[in-house]
């Protein structure tokens, strides 16, 4: 049992999402599923994208020829960043753009191609919130981001339908989903941090 409480303590959850309006669906969801991972005793870092300063990625390669690190002066290089190599699961919310991730999840994506290899096997788990359409093509775009870089999905991820302010808290099948995914996101940390501290005989 202590061994169990241990474990438990050392996981760290990084939730980032990406919205411009303040207080909106995907904020809401997004928080939602923070405090279900600090219910469970998981440490939480919350990031809004949305409110740093994240610069385009120049495609400059200096990360390929200077160790993996980024030449770019700003907070995903100062703040995110050393979230992101201390976190043992991630998750990224967004609202629907057209079809697609927002402008500042799109640019926190594209920074992190400097972290090649060192996001492997950190557990992912994927939020978008729109209207209805398009919803799928943004989710499979924050997948596609996690499976480049080797990280573990263990569900299909939550889709909250929401317009105006407030609209998510009606999609009772959305917190369904969040519970969903952070059950299953809990589960499977812990499962690797066993793995990789295994219990002393």
């Amino acid at each position: 049992m202590k061994q169990q409480s241990t474990v438990m303590s050392l996981l760290k959850v990084l939730c980032t999402y990406g919205s411009p309006r303040t207080g909106g669906n995907t904020e809401i969801l997004v928080r939602y599923v923070a405090d279900r991972f600090r219910e469970r005793n998981v440490r939480v870092s919350l990031i809004n994208l949305c409110e740093l300063e994240i610069k385009p990625c120049t495609s400059c390669r200096r990360c390929v020829n200077r160790r993996g690190t980024c030449s770019i002066d700003d907070d995903m290089t100062n703040i995110i960043i050393p979230e992101l190599l201390s976190a043992d699961g991630l998750v990224v919310a967004s609202p629907v753009y057209f079809n697609n991730v927002s402008a500042c999840v799109k640019a926190f994506i594209d920074r992190t191609w400097c972290l090649r290899g060192k996001l492997k096997d950190v557990v992912g788990g994927g939020i978008v919130v729109g209207r209805g359409y398009g919803a799928e093509l943004a989710l499979a775009a924050i997948h596609a981001f996690m499976l480049k870089h080797e990280m573990i999905l263990g569900m299909r991820g939550v889709t909250g339908f929401g317009y105006e302010k407030g609209d998510i808290e009606k999609d009772k099948e959305a917190f369904k989903l969040a519970d969903r995914l952070v059950e299953r996101m809990y589960e499977l940390m812990l499962k690797i941090r066993r793995w990789c501290h295994p219990p002393k005989s």
